[in-house]
C-alpha cells in the first residue's frame, strides 16, 4: 500500500478512472464475452463476503478470470500462500452506522435479560472508512481448483443488467467531463454515455 499519502489517488477517483477507460476500451466487465456457467461476480470464499457496490466493480475491473478474492491472511489459514511478488488489490469499506449502548432518559445503560446492556443503531455524524488489501485466487498458491457451475447462457444485455443489478451500485450518466464516487448512495456518476465508443450499440440503453 502507498505511503505517500498525498500522492495517492483517492479510492472512488481509482475506481471512476478506471471504469471510463476500460468503457472506452470496451474492456468494462459487463462488455467482455461471457461463457455459460462462467462465474463472474467477486466474492471472498473465506468470509462469505459478496462484494457489492464499488469495490465489485473495483475487483471486476481487475480482469482476474478467477471470481474469488481474499486477504493474506485468509490464505494461510486455508494453507494456501500469496505468490512471491503479488500485489493485492485495495477494497473500501464505508461505516454509516454504529451500534451503542442503549440509554435511559438519565443517561444509564438499559441492561437486558441476559444482564448485557441493550444495543441501538445510530447514525454516524461522520462516516468511517476502513481499507483492506485482498488477493485474486490466481496470486495464490494451495488452493483448490474453482469450482464452476453450469448455468443456462444470456443475452448480452441481460449480462450487463445483471451485474449492475448484483453488485448493487448506481451508475449514473449526468457529468459534463467528471466522474466521481459517492459513498452516501454508492453511486458512480460518470460523463454523458454518447461519449463512449462500443461495438455493442445496445450498451449504451442497457446499463442505465
Amino acid at each position: 500500500m502507498p505511503t505517500n499519502q498525498k500522492n495517492k489517488v483517492p479510492y472512488h477517483e481509482q475506481i471512476a478512472n478506471k471504469l471510463i477507460e476500460q468503457l472506452k476500451q470496451g474492456t468494462a466487465p459487463w462488455q467482455l464475452p461471457w461463457k455459460p456457467g462462467e462465474p463472474r461476480m467477486p466474492h471472498n470464499p473465506v468470509s462469505g463476503t459478496k462484494y457489492k457496490g464499488s469495490n465489485a466493480i473495483w475487483l471486476a475491473m481487475q480482469g482476474r478470470q478467477d471470481p474469488r478474492w481474499m486477504t493474506f491472511k485468509q490464505a494461510n489459514s486455508l494453507d494456501a500462500k500469496v505468490m512471491k511478488g503479488q500485489h493485492g488489490t485495495i477494497v473500501q469499506y464505508w461505516k454509516l452506522f454504529d451500534k451503542v449502548d442503549k440509554t435511559d432518559n438519565n443517561g444509564k445503560k438499559i441492561i437486558g435479560a441476559d444482564g448485557k446492556p441493550l444495543k441501538e443503531t445510530v447514525k454516524l455524524e461522520k462516516p468511517r472508512v476502513f481499507s483492506a488489501v485482498v488477493f485474486n485466487a490466481a496470486q495464490i498458491e494451495g488452493l483448490p481448483e474453482l469450482e464452476i457451475k453450469t448455468e443456462p447462457d444470456w443475452q448480452r444485455h441481460e449480462r450487463a443488467e445483471r451485474i449492475l443489478n448484483n453488485v448493487g451500485v448506481a451508475i449514473h450518466h449526468d457529468q459534463h467531463d467528471n466522474a466521481y464516487y459517492s459513498p452516501a448512495t454508492d453511486s458512480i456518476h460518470l460523463p454523458d454515455k454518447s461519449q463512449f465508443e462500443t461495438a455493442d450499440p445496445s450498451f449504451r440503453t442497457d446499463i442505465s
